[in-house]
């Protein structure tokens, strides 16, 4: 085969190479966000039990303000009542204490069950703690994992992009040019196919004989008439051989 037709099959690899891993790098936060939501299911018991007890103290400091609101008030009727002059002031007093009182001792039965609410979630969180960290650890090992597996596919990329660009400024122009027509107008942005069985192995149309023959001698450059692809061919031995290493 010429050494030039070698050099675009090189090339081809390369930048299907190239491409395999930047798809992979693109899917990368759509994998993260798999992983976390997998976290989050798991741990979707922990979390509730989580926000019971946040939930639960947060309720208990809103109803500490209240309790202290109240006690202020049964105070200043306490002072109220001492220093009334009359019965209607008295007894104004009195009801105002009583009231405030009345009010203290609910919010003291409310707190009373806030607390034991947090300190019931508090529990069951110190009891399956164990269990939460090894959920964490596994979620964290995954995606350190993850962050490893990328940063290597990254600096095989920029490996790959270097080899590339070695094997393109190794072609001759008219070369360069071909390929890169070709790859621009192509969806999959593959320039090159087999000719396989007497057929263009990208778009199965059937190939002239002639055009066969040319591409076996592989002395020129010879595309597809149908889809303009350049055309190579692999003889049996080698295509099986090139088989056998890419499934190991």
């Amino acid at each position: 085969m010429k050494a030039e037709l070698e050099q675009l099959i090189a090339l081809q690899n390369a930048d299907m190479g190239i491409r395999r891993l930047q798809a992979e790098l693109d899917s990368v936060p759509r994998r993260r966000a798999e992983i976390e939501t997998e976290f989050d299911q798991r741990a979707s018991e922990f979390k509730a039990l989580e926000q019971a007890r946040d939930e639960a103290r947060a309720a208990r400091a809103q109803l500490d303000k209240e309790l202290s609101e109240q006690r202020a008030r049964a105070s200043k009727a306490e002072r109220d009542l001492m220093s009334s002059t009359n019965s209607k002031s008295y007894e104004a007093a009195i009801r105002e204490a009583d009231a405030a009182k009345k009010q203290a001792g609910d919010l003291e039965t409310k707190i009373l069950e806030r607390m034991e609410a947090a300190d019931a979630a508090e529990k069951a969180l110190a009891e399956r703690s164990e269990e939460f960290s090894r959920i964490q650890s596994e979620r964290d090992e995954r995606l350190h994992a993850f962050e490893e597996e990328s940063r290597a596919k990254e600096a095989e990329i920029e490996a790959r992009r270097r080899e590339r660009e070695a094997i393109f400024e190794r072609l001759p122009p008219a070369a360069k040019s071909l390929y890169k027509r070709i790859s621009a107008r192509i969806r999959d942005g593959v320039a090159l196919a087999e000719a396989r069985n007497g057929s263009c192995s990208a778009c199965f149309i059937a190939l002239r004989p002639q055009v066969m023959s040319q591409v076996r001698r592989g002395e020129d450059i010879v595309t597809c008439d149908n889809c303009n692809r350049i055309l190579y061919y692999q003889p049996a031995a080698k295509t099986q051989s090139t088989t056998t290493v890419s499934a190991t």
